[in-house]
């Protein structure tokens, strides 16, 4: 059976791309076949992975053709891509103007997903009817959140969503963890922040990811953090992330 993972927040800046594409990358390394939809228009998974930005995530959303034509190879094995653009946040407008059922995106990749092992969404830093609907369409959710004091407002806000969804919409999914990121152990407002996450959300908080340079290089080169830095204390870190998601999904 698929498992459908989103990795969404609702603040900029929580490493949810790193972590979607870490995540997918050692999923499809595993053996797993996995795709991952890039549902923020600002399109980062694909600069990520080395291959372009496109609208196909637009195309999928309005109905554009089949499916199938949106799916890109990234180059690894296992690992594919439908990359997105700009051009999401257009759907997200047309998708709010015609009112489109809160399963508008289960049902556009509905063709898809069952030749998936894993398919994992990375959606916008904000709220809004693409980040729901992809949240909606999944079954785990994956919180990331950067260890200061104004990313957990933007925690509460998603925490907020999710009751939302179970109530009106009667989702069924289920939280597979917060992870705090850009931990930094000597500074004081990361470390307090960290007391405050455990202390409030209990056994949900993950083991940290530190704020490595080797995550901003890797990025920038077009390759995940196990391609360009694979024995570096962030590599050992995400996979052990993704030794996580395997075990519990």
């Amino acid at each position: 059976m698929t498992k459908t993972i989103t990795v969404a927040n609702q603040k900029g800046g929580q490493a949810k791309t790193m972590t979607a594409t870490s995540v997918g990358a050692q999923s499809a390394a595993h053996g797993k076949r996995t795709l991952i939809i890039d549902n923020d228009p600002q399109g980062h998974c694909a600069v990520v992975l080395g291959i372009d930005p496109e609208p196909c995530v637009f195309n999928i959303l309005l109905g554009l053709g089949d499916p199938h034509q949106w799916v890109r190879e990234t180059g690894r094995q296992n690992l594919y891509l439908i990359p997105g653009n700009r051009s999401t946040a257009t759907a997200q407008s047309v998708m709010t103007a015609e009112n489109r059922s809160i399963s508008a995106i289960l049902d556009a990749i509905t063709p898809l997903i069952t030749e998936y092992d894993y398919v994992l969404f990375d959606t916008a830093p904000s709220a809004g009817g693409v980040q729901e609907r992809s949240l909606f369409a999944s079954k785990y959710v994956l919180l990331p959140v950067a260890t200061e004091f104004l990313a957990l407002d933007g925690l509460r806000q998603i925490y907020e969503t999710l009751g939302q969804l179970r109530q009106a919409h009667n989702w069924r999914g289920m939280l597979l963890g917060i992870l705090p990121t850009f931990y930094h152990t000597n500074t004081k407002e990361s470390r307090a922040a960290l007391s405050e996450l455990k202390s409030t959300f209990g056994n949900s908080i993950l083991a940290p990811i530190h704020d490595r340079t080797v995550l901003r290089e890797c990025a920038a080169e077009g390759k995940t953090i196990f391609e360009y830095a694979p024995k570096s204390e962030a590599a050992k870190e995400y996979a052990a992330l993704a030794q996580y998601v395997l075990k519990h999904t």
